[in-house]
């Protein structure tokens, strides 16, 4: 890691306090509630056929959701949202497509 990658790590309670909202994780076996989550309405993937598209995802911090699969819930005050895919994992946060 560099020394910027330590310095955000760091610093990654405080980005997900400025940043985050406090919603209801729901997994196999695991529930937490006001876990801080950052919504993304425009994380872009691509399908089978290679097309680009746009998604909803949640990233939430490892520390405070240990494991996450599909068909978990994410419970905000507006809506239940439920895990399609993890995108991302690098220990620390995890990116969940969420739909």
């Amino acid at each position: 890691m560099s020394a910027f990658d330590d310095d955000v790590l760091s610093d990654l309670p405080s980005i997900y306090a400025d940043a985050g909202d406090p919603v209801d994780y729901q997994g196999s076996g695991f529930t937490a509630s006001e876990v801080l989550a950052i919504k993304d309405d425009s994380f872009e993937v691509y399908d089978q056929d290679q097309v680009a598209m746009r998604v909803a995802t949640f990233s939430v911090q490892t520390a405070d959701v240990p494991t996450s699969r599909q068909g978990d819930r994410i419970i905000t005050p507006s809506r239940t949202w439920t895990v399609q895919e993890i995108l991302e994992d690098d220990g620390f946060a995890r990116r969940l497509w969420v739909s």
